[in-house]
């Protein structure tokens, strides 16, 4: 077994690597070679190093192979600074869902606050009580993050007939900026989507407005009536089987 340690420079990405984020600053390279002598490379792999930051020693080897890692947040150098926008990183905690053992969005959040990764959110015109777009000092638009996502979700039954508990699989869309799953009674769900729901207020609420759950599978009404209300929106979904 061969290996080479390739040393990255700054700026360093920050990646999704087995269930950690950090700085990905080397790639460990490993390699067997035919052992009759002709050079061939019979097997190699590629895995990363990272940099998790604040508590965390730089140079940790995840037993990951870099194929199966995510690119959260990028360098501009435009800007000089290193980020991601709402959508991608919605799709990253997505793909976090699909693992054996998810980190968990609230994991991915606070790890990327703690490496100055900035998260780029949707903006849109601020509006005056006529309908025209304000503007400022300068005569520019203004622009504001504050606006209500929806959040459609997929609900199946996995378990269970109309009589006696049930238990359901719920899941989101990335493309709606925020990605929720959960799956369990409706109790559980309830409880489950509230906590998803918390996090994202925690570390993204102040900059955008409000999450509007919805969904047209005819499961859960209740679920989503009671999680609107905690934000002060009014539903009155009524379930259909």
């Amino acid at each position: 077994m061969n290996s080479k340690l390739l040393k990255l420079n700054e700026p360093y990405k920050v990646i999704y690597a087995g269930g950690k984020v950090g700085r990905h600053i080397a790639t460990l390279f490993t390699w067997e070679e035919d052992e009759e002598g002709t050079a061939e490379i019979l097997e190699s792999h590629e895995y990363p190093i990272i940099d998790q930051g604040e508590e965390f020693p730089a140079g940790t080897l995840v037993n990951t192979e870099i194929e199966d890692c995510r690119v959260i947040c990028s360098y501009n150098p435009k800007n000089g600074i290193t980020g991601t926008n709402l959508y991608w990183l919605a799709g990253i905690i997505e793909y976090d869902f699909q693992q054996l053992e998810p980190s968990g969005a609230e994991y991915i959040l606070k790890r990327l606050q703690l490496l100055d990764c900035q998260i780029k959110l949707p903006e849109e015109e601020v509006k005056d009580e006529n309908g025209k777009p304000e503007l400022d000092e300068n005569g520019k638009k203004v622009m504001t993050t504050k606006w209500d996502y929806n959040a459609s979700l997929w609900v199946s039954l996995k378990k269970g007939h109309f009589e006696g508990e049930r238990e359901y699989i719920v899941k989101g869309n990335h493309s709606n900026g925020f990605y929720f799953e959960s799956m369990g009674t409706a109790d559980e769900i309830f409880s489950d989507l509230s906590y998803q729901l918390s996090v994202y207020s925690y570390y993204l609420l102040d900059s955008i407005g409000s999450i509007h759950f919805s969904t047209n599978d005819g499961y859960l009404a209740d679920v989503f009536n009671r999680l609107n209300k905690k934000q002060g929106i009014e539903t009155d979904y009524k379930d259909i089987w």
